[in-house]
């Protein structure tokens, strides 16, 4: 937790004077002479409305009393899974494949030796010498 922080008494009198939707939010203008636009940015930074609503709840003040606006909630943080090296990305996928060959393994013998025994009597001749 960080320290109570001390505001100057002139900083303290700005708590007093209400503050408009423009001094806290930037503002869309456009310029009928250049027929284009651009965004003014606060009267009040918001580093500014920060110290501003410390300051009043140091005070006792409501911030919502005096202009500021609402504090807005803070977005949940976004985890993404990291990228890995290839071989990890694909182990999960390379096991199963290991798998089911292993639970046909028996078969894959058993057709391995008949095939064997298959060519071994192609090439027998039938002379008997």
């Amino acid at each position: 937790m960080s320290s109570k922080r001390l505001f100057s008494a002139k900083f303290l009198q700005r708590l007093s004077k209400p503050l408009t939707e423009a001094d806290v939010k930037p503002q869309y203008v456009w310029n009928e002479a250049k027929q284009k636009g651009f965004w003014r940015p606060p009267q009040v930074s918001l580093r500014v409305q920060a110290d501003l609503r410390k300051a009043c709840i140091q005070e006792g003040v409501d911030p919502l009393s005096i202009g500021l606006p609402p504090v807005a909630p803070k977005k949940p943080l976004r985890t993404k899974p990291n990228k890995l090296e290839k071989h990890e990305r694909m182990r999960a996928e390379r096991q199963e494949t290991i798998r089911k060959n292993l639970e046909k393994m028996p078969q894959t013998i058993q057709a391995w030796k008949e095939d064997k025994l298959k060519e071994a009597a192609k090439q027998k001749s039938s002379l008997p010498f």
